[in-house]
């Protein structure tokens, strides 16, 4: 019951795919690598390492962290005020409320 099942179709390998910049020649000889192997499996056509680019990280700079920063403690401090403004308003009707039922 706890046994882990087995899918039937095994998923493409992580293997290393040759990048866009490497010479012609490497190019014919991945064709015919793709071509030979393309009779045995089926091409996997929504692989993302085909279609997107490298892209390498970039620490966010120190400006739009401040800046960040600053708009979340605005974004605190006004939503902080509009709580307890309609806490206030529900506390006066409530008090306005009972003092018309006792009265």
């Amino acid at each position: 019951m706890n046994e882990i099942e087995r899918d039937g179709e095994a998923t493409a390998a992580l293997g290393a795919i040759p990048s866009a910049n490497s010479g012609d020649g490497d190019l014919s000889e991945t064709t015919e690598t793709v071509s030979e192997s393309a009779s045995q499996v089926r091409p996997h056509l929504n692989d993302p390492r085909h279609i997107l680019p490298v892209q390498t990280y970039k620490g966010t700079s120190l400006w739009r962290k401040l800046v960040a920063l600053l708009g979340l403690g605005a974004f605190t401090v006004l939503s902080g005020l509009a709580i307890t403004l309609v806490v206030g308003i529900i506390a006066i009707v409530a008090a306005l409320v009972v003092q018309a039922a006792i009265s």
